[in-house]
């Protein structure tokens, strides 16, 4: 199991149960370091997990977690995914307002690496609208850096809003 936090959290939501909570103490000397996770569900302590770290701790109490569950309401049948039909042709951007600039090329791969990055470089104890628009502003910026220094632009002309238009 590469993820188990995850995958009791996609379990939980399956189920339509809580989000689990994790509650994390660390005990021991400095050097030797003991951390115990509880993980909590529909406010009933569900598994406890030790480790050296705080994320090896959790890791622990959400495989026992996600197995106390499967013992109790069963595995989720889960759909596969079918593969998605991707084209070399690039969706294209209009702006808003029909202005002469022209559309922006979009490569979803491309852009979607880009939110990563942007994810990545953004307090993660921010919350809320501002985070999100500072996200947002944040990967638009460096997807049309993208563009202009691969050349499949010209210089970029700033715009307020953008709107998605049908090929």
């Amino acid at each position: 199991m590469q993820n188990p936090k995850g995958d009791l959290i996609d379990y939980c939501r399956a189920q339509k149960l809580r989000n689990p909570k994790f509650e994390t103490r660390g005990t021991g000397p400095e050097h030797e370091p003991l951390f115990i996770t509880d993980v909590i569900i529909n406010d009933e302590v569900r598994a406890t997990g030790q480790g050296t770290s705080k994320r090896e701790s959790e890791r622990t109490a959400s495989m026992l977690a996600l197995e106390s569950l499967t013992a109790q309401f069963g595995a989720v049948h889960q759909v596969k995914e079918q593969p998605r039909k991707t084209s070399d042709r690039p969706l294209r951007l209009g702006y808003a307002g029909g202005t002469a600039e022209g559309p922006y090329p979009i490569y979803a791969d491309v852009l979607s690496q880009a939110l990563i990055v942007a994810n990545t470089r953004v307090d993660s104890n921010r919350r809320g609208p501002e985070s999100i628009d500072l996200v947002r502003r944040l990967t638009l910026d460096l997807y049309k850096g993208l563009l202009e220094e691969l050349g499949v632009v010209a210089e970029a002309p700033q715009v307020e809003q953008v709107e998605v238009k049908e090929a």
